[in-house]
């Protein structure tokens, strides 16, 4: 026990070291394409370089065994024009939705802006701010509509620990029901609790933990539709499933 406690240590910052050392090669190759045009095809590049470097970070978790990520369901994931929504337990959530979603948009804080590992790529990739007000809804829909899939956490920060979910914000409900496209919903439920809210990313995790990534019912969003009854059927949903995996 001592022995794993000491390689989970060593692991941990180890891990962050590649985590930044990587994001920053990632905005530097951002800043030097800077002057280059924004375009549809760059951002989707970029997309895709964000997607690389996330899939290698999920390897590495596995490789290490210092937090293995277990995918199931993926077939059913929906593949462009989409609102992929997850409940949100840890901070790098994020990292494992991306890592199977080559080409997808994300929603970020401002604060992310003047982040060094992730800002210039995040701004490059074509990434929205959630500063945007309706003009965020607006030009959400119509990129998920143009074939994006938008990747968004709708309790809007980290769940608590102890909490099972915040109430959702209507906004994700909103985007898909203005860009025409259903809303696919993943679950992410942790065996114990790892970078949440409150808790400082510098302590390295308890020793063995997994994630459990579930790929979830696809939820269609009519034009018609009432978004309050449609949130209240995805927030049973993250409950009862989320409950269930903690019992289990």
């Amino acid at each position: 026990m001592i022995f794993r406690s000491i390689y989970t240590f060593v692991a941990y910052y180890l891990t962050l070291l590649f985590f930044g050392v990587f994001g920053l090669a990632l905005s530097f190759m951002a800043l030097m394409a800077g002057l280059l045009p924004t375009s549809e095809a760059t951002e989707r590049v970029y997309q895709r370089l964000i997607h690389g470097n996330f899939a290698l970070f999920v390897w590495w978790l596995r490789f290490s065994r210092l937090c293995p990520v277990r995918y199931s369901g993926l077939e059913g994931l929906v593949r462009g024009g989409s609102v992929l929504a997850a409940n949100h337990p840890g901070l790098t959530d994020i990292t494992f939705l991306l890592a199977v979603v080559p080409e997808a948009l994300c929603i970020f804080k401002p604060a992310i802006r003047r982040n060094p590992v992730l800002g210039a790529a995040a701004r490059r990739a074509g990434y929205l701010s959630s500063d945007g007000g309706h003009d965020l809804v607006r030009d959400a829909a119509t990129k998920v509509a143009a074939g994006h899939t938008l990747v968004i956490f709708p309790e809007g920060t980290r769940t608590p620990a102890g909490t099972g979910l915040l109430p959702l914000k209507p906004g994700f409900v909103l985007m898909a029901q203005r860009a025409g496209v259903p809303i696919q919903l993943v679950r992410i439920v942790y065996s114990a609790p790892i970078l949440g809210k409150g808790m400082a990313w510098w302590k390295p995790p308890p020793v063995g933990p997994y994630v459990e990534v579930t790929v979830g019912p696809r939820v269609p969003v009519p034009a018609d539709a009432d978004a309050a009854a449609i949130i209240l059927e995805i927030e049973a949903w993250f409950r009862s499933a989320v409950s269930r995996s903690a019992a289990s």
